[in-house]
C-alpha cells in the first residue's frame, strides 16, 4: 500500500493506484478493539462513550470515530494486529531485491535506500514518535489557515494516537471550489512546505492527498487540516541553509560552485564531479518555478524532458549521487506539485517564497558558506541567451535571441541552406559542437561562426 500511494503521487497515469490514497476496506471494530484496549490498558468503554466502526483504513492501522467520558470528539488511530511481523517479512524480501540495470550501472547505494525506509518504517509503527511530531508541528508552524489536531496525549502508546476528531473534505473535492478558494490552499501547501524546509526543518514527507481536510472557516477562509505525522523528516541546519543557498543563488543568478552545497546536503562529491560543470544549468531546471516573478506554469516544467537532453545518460550520476533521504524531500515537492495541478492553481513561487520566509533567514542564506569540496573545476558562467547573427556584406540581415538551453536544440535554428554547407564542412561538426556547449553546462562562450563568399552566420552565449 505505502508503495503504491507513492505510484498514485508519482503523476496522473497512475490512476489504478488512486484508491490507495483515501482508504481500503477497513477491520471490523471487534478485531481492533483487543488492540485499543491492550494500549490503554482497561476495557475501551472505561475511556470512551462510543465508538464507531471505522471508515479510514491506511497502511499500518485504522481510523475511528469515538466519544470520551467527558463528551470531546476525538480520532482513534489503532494498528493493525501483527502489523510489526507483516512489516519485518516484507522488509526482508525487499533485501532480496537483485541490483540489476541503472542501480547496479550507476551504483545505486540500495543498502542506504533500505535503511532509510526500514527506520522510517519504525518510526511510523511506534505512535509515541508519531505524537511528539504532531505536537511539534502545533507549536512550531506558525501558519494561519492550517490546523493541526490536537493530542490527548495521556491516551497514546506505541499502537494508539488519540486526537482531536476533524473534518473537511479531501483535496479532489475542493478543486471544484472558486478559484480564489483554490488559490488560498494552493498557498498554503507552498507555505507549508517551505516553512518546512527552511523555518522550522521538521518536514511532513507524507503528502499524498488522503492525509488533509479542506474546509471553510467563517472568518480565516479555507483552512486546511493536515493529517498522518507517522512520515516526517528532520533537516540539519546545513542541509536546509544549503537548499536554500542553491534556490536563492540560482534565482539572483549568484556565482556559486553548486558542488559544495549538493555536497552539504549529502550527495556524493565524487558522482556529481563528472557532470560538476553542468550543474548551474540543472539547478535552473530544478529551481525554475522559484526563478520568474510571475505565476510559474506547471506543464510548460518539463523538467525531466530538460534534465535528459542537459545530461543525456549521465542523468543518473545525479540521482544515483542523492542521499537516500533525499527521497523524502522529493516525495514532499512532488506532492505538493501534484496537488497544485489538482487544484489547477499556478502560484509565484519565488513570491511565496520571500513572504513566508523572513528576511534574516533570507540573508542568512545568502552568506552561507558550507565547507570547500577538492574539485578541478571552476564556477562557470551560465549563460541566459543564445545569440544567432547573419551579415550579408557587411550589413546584419537577421539577429534573433533564444534562450541559452535552446542551443542544446540548435539544429532546428539553422536555416536549411547554412545546414547543407555545413554538412559538407570538414572543419564544423555540429553534434560534437552540441556536445561540447552540453559539457560545458551551457557556459557563456562562443558555439561556431562560418563564412562563405554569401556572408557570415555567428553563434554565441551570452
Amino acid at each position: 500500500m505505502k508503495i503504491g500511494q507513492l505510484m498514485a503521487a508519482a503523476n496522473n497515469q497512475h490512476i489504478e493506484f488512486n484508491p490507495l490514497i483515501t482508504s481500503i476496506k477497513p477491520l471490523p471494530l471487534k478485531q481492533v478493539l483487543p488492540v485499543i484496549e491492550s494500549s490503554l490498558g482497561c476495557s475501551w468503554k472505561k475511556v470512551f462513550k462510543s465508538i464507531d466502526e471505522s471508515r479510514a483504513a491506511a497502511s499500518l492501522g485504522q481510523v475511528h470515530h469515538a466519544v470520551l467520558k467527558n463528551g470531546e470528539e476525538v480520532a482513534v488511530k489503532a494498528q493493525y494486529p501483527d502489523i510489526q511481523q507483516a512489516i519485518n517479512s516484507e522488509m526482508t524480501l525487499l533485501g532480496m531485491m537483485p541490483e540489476a540495470g541503472p542501480v547496479k550501472q550507476w551504483h545505486f547505494d540500495l543498502d542506504a535506500y533500505r535503511h532509510a525506509l526500514k527506520e522510517n518504517m519504525d518510526r511510523e509503527l511506534d505512535y509515541r514518535c508519531e505524537a511528539k511530531t504532531q505536537a511539534l508541528f502545533l507549536q512550531e508552524v506558525e501558519l494561519p489557515l492550517l490546523v493541526v489536531p490536537k493530542i490527548v496525549e495521556k491516551l497514546c502508546s506505541e499502537k494508539l494516537l488519540v486526537q482531536s476528531w476533524e473534518t473537511g473534505v479531501f483535496l479532489e473535492q475542493a478543486a471544484n471550489w472558486p478559484q480564489q478558494d483554490r488559490e488560498q490552499i494552493a498557498k498554503t501547501l507552498l507555505s507549508l512546505l517551505l516553512t518546512s524546509l527552511f523555518k522550522t526543518r521538521r518536514l511532513h514527507a507524507d503528502p499524498h492527498m488522503g492525509n488533509s481536510y479542506f474546509r471553510y472557516h467563517a472568518e480565516h477562509g479555507v483552512e486546511m487540516v493536515l493529517m498522518d505525522y507517522g512520515c516526517t523528516i528532520d533537516l540539519t541546519e546545513q542541509q536546509s541553509l544549503s537548499l536554500l543557498k542553491l534556490i536563492i543563488s540560482t534565482r539572483e543568478k549568484l556565482s556559486i560552485q553548486p558542488l559544495r552545497y549538493f555536497a552539504a546536503m549529502g550527495f556524493d562529491i565524487e558522482k556529481l564531479s563528472h557532470i560538476e560543470q553542468r550543474l548551474p544549468m540543472l539547478c535552473s531546471y530544478l529551481f525554475a518555478p522559484f526563478l520568474e516573478d510571475k505565476k510559474f506554469i506547471l506543464q510548460q516544467w518539463q523538467l525531466g524532458e530538460k534534465i535528459t537532453n542537459l545530461l543525456t545518460d549521465e542523468r543518473w550520476w545525479f540521482r544515483s549521487a542523492g542521499p537516500a533521504k533525499l527521497v523524502f524531500i522529493m516525495r514532499a515537492f512532488q506532492g505538493v506539485v501534484q496537488q497544485l495541478e489538482c487544484l489547477k492553481v499556478n502560484l509565484n513561487w519565488g513570491e511565496v517564497l520571500l513572504e513566508v520566509l523572513p528576511d534574516e533567514l533570507l540573508d542568512k542564506a545568502r552568506a552561507y558558506q558550507c565547507p570547500a569540496v577538492h574539485t578541478s573545476e571552476k564556477v562557470v558562467a551560465l549563460a541566459s541567451l543564445l545569440k544567432v547573427k547573419v551579415v550579408k556584406q557587411g550589413i546584419t540581415k537577421a539577429e534573433v535571441d533564444l534562450p541559452a538551453e535552446a542551443v542544446l536544440d540548435l539544429e532546428q535554428f539553422i536555416p536549411e541552406e547554412i545546414q547543407l554547407k555545413l554538412n559538407q564542412s570538414s572543419e564544423i561538426d555540429l553534434k560534437k559542437i552540441i556536445d561540447k556547449v552540453r559539457q560545458s553546462g551551457i557556459a557563456v562562450q562562443p558555439v561556431f561562426e562560418y563564412e562563405d563568399d554569401s556572408g557570415q552566420f555567428h553563434v554565441w552565449l551570452e
